[in-house]
């Protein structure tokens, strides 16, 4: 096995080959007209089919007629690992029962052998332009999920995805008897930071306010989301007790001491917290989301912080 070390490639080519000269004139045509692709070679299947396990190349080439298992059989596995596998195999004409094979699992590029120069081009550039079409749906789909899940100004989880993670949370809580806690947060004093200095500093304040939330959570499987204006609301899974709640609280309020500094003003935050906990205060989302915006109030109508 040969690899390309050249560092600006960004697509990888899995060539299996046991024809020296059929290698050799593919490698030309690749590093002639694609030099932005990296190759892998092989001379049989299973070596092909077990470097393809481990880089995962953009592009297969497979001859059919191989040692050990044939182009087809290896390429059948290779759909398996990845059914978006972009893989040409090259074929002669008297070879139709492998291209008939090769439609039926998927594989439509296709080059006769002798190889034509600029059949395998082409072949090859349809396959970079599937790579790029799949690209461009995969970051849209990623967008359009980020959208739907996630805030645009902090970057944390919005109400939808806290919803969907605090009820599987409660699920496992149920099953497993364990507690979880809620806990809803408000600015003290936000409108007056909008008000006088303008929304584009009470942004920077609750871009700052989310990463200093997300210190004080520092456990993997807790969650802190936007729940909207200057509102946060945290979810701590499978607690031992209310005092790990509490912790997180006074972890917040400290972080919270430090000010803000904004356009030459330095911002003195505090926030308003109230927890509720599962079971004892409610069964259900609805139930815990409310008692926690209860118990804020009160804080928030008391002494605050």
């Amino acid at each position: 096995m040969e690899i390309s070390t050249d560092e600006n490639s960004a697509i990888t080519l899995l060539y299996v080959e046991d024809d020296v000269q059929a290698q050799q004139l593919v490698i030309e045509i690749v590093q002639l007209k694609f030099p932005c692709i990296s190759l892998l070679l092989s001379s049989n299947g299973q070596d092909g089919l077990d470097i393809y396990t481990r880089f995962r190349p953009a592009i297969v080439v497979t001859d059919v007629r191989m040692p050990i298992i044939d182009g087809i059989q290896m390429a059948k596995k290779i759909k398996e690992l990845n059914k978006d596998a972009q893989i040409i195999v090259l074929t002669a004409t008297d070879e139709a029962n492998y291209l008939l094979e090769a439609i039926d699992i998927g594989i439509n590029n296709y080059v006769l052998k002798p190889i034509n120069m600029d059949k395998f081009i082409a072949a090859i550039e349809r396959c970079l332009d599937k790579i790029s079409l799949n690209k461009q749906l995969k970051q849209k789909e990623e967008f359009i999920r980020r959208m739907a899940y996630f805030d645009y100004l902090t970057g944390l989880p919005n109400r939808q995805l806290f919803s969907e993670l605090l009820n599987k949370s409660l699920a496992y809580a149920q099953r497993h008897n364990r507690l979880l806690a809620v806990c809803y947060l408000d600015l003290n004093g936000f409108k007056n930071i909008n008000d006088t200095l303008g929304h584009s500093v009470g942004d920077q304040v609750l871009k700052e306010v989310a990463k200093r939330l997300t210190l004080c959570c520092s456990r993997e499987e807790d969650t802190v989301a936007r729940w909207g204006g200057d509102e946060f609301i945290i979810l701590l899974p499978d607690i031992n007790g209310p005092q790990e709640a509490a912790s997180v609280a006074h972890k917040i309020n400290e972080s919270l001491v430090h000010p803000v500094c904004m356009d030459n003003h330095e911002l003195m935050i505090s926030i308003s917290i109230g927890i509720s906990l599962y079971p004892n205060n409610g069964k259900d989302e609805d139930t815990l989301i409310r008692n926690a915006d209860m118990a804020m109030y009160c804080d928030k109508n008391k002494d605050r912080n």
